[in-house]
């Protein structure tokens, strides 16, 4: 005779939307790639196995997590010109995934939903009034990569990190033995690196450097990639 066990079968109350919602609580307090199934099963209080009736592995929670975290993400007012919506964009995606360690890595290897495909979109409707065509691929995914890239080396700060956390006051440690024989590092520590180390003026200043890498990526399109079109 089969005999069903309740403590492995599906729970009342429990959902797919229930278990991404645990799931990102604990990438936002432990990071994206520092939890198990386990750990999971633990915070909703059931078996591991319950967790398999719901997702088929971990990486589908994980697609769920940046589907949820991408959807929630509001598009910027497409009136917007193209540059100063892309800016926007930036902005509105940036807190979300600063706040949730791992994600942009997962994004960057290729971990897209089907939540992406409005910002896309609406991304090459910009990029087409602007002007581009055959250089579009190209645009969005370099202001993509750039927006990647410069959260994950934000959060590569991340308590969450743990022993791989990059540590800036050990860094600039290291960079002022090193200092004392190079005038222009001397000067890259004192009032670049010295500064960001000080916990009341990173955040300050990730806003301020992830703004300038935006501007200079976006204005760089316009300047070097833009009038190739022309020539397409």
């Amino acid at each position: 005779m089969d005999v069903t066990h309740p403590s492995t079968g599906r729970r009342a109350g429990l959902s797919q939307a229930k278990i991404t919602q645990a799931a990102k609580t604990l990438t936002r307090e432990h990071g994206l790639e520092n939890w198990s199934i386990r750990d999971l099963a633990q915070h909703l209080e059931v078996a591991p196995s319950v967790i398999y009736h719901y997702f088929a592995s971990r990486d589908a929670i994980v697609n769920a997590i940046i589907g949820q975290l991408v959807g929630a993400v509001p598009l910027p007012d497409e009136n917007l010109e193209w540059k100063a919506w892309f800016m926007a964009l930036a902005q509105n995606l940036r807190p979300v995934l600063l706040a949730h360690p791992g994600v942009t890595e997962r994004m960057m290897y290729g971990n897209l939903s089907a939540e992406m495909l409005p910002i896309l979109e609406v991304s090459f409707r910009k990029l087409h009034e602007a002007g581009f065509r055959h250089y579009a691929p190209q645009a969005y995914t370099m202001i993509l990569n750039t927006i990647l890239w410069i959260i994950t080396a934000r959060n590569l700060r991340s308590p969450t990190r743990g022993k791989q956390r990059h540590d800036l006051n050990q860094m600039v440690a290291q960079m002022q033995v090193l200092a004392a024989k190079s005038p222009t590092l001397a000067e890259m520590v004192q009032n670049y690196f010295v500064p960001l180390a000080d916990p009341q003026n990173e955040d300050q200043m990730s806003q301020e450097y992830f703004d300038l890498m935006m501007e200079s990526m976006l204005a760089g399109l316009e300047i070097t990639v833009l009038p190739r079109e022309t020539d397409a």
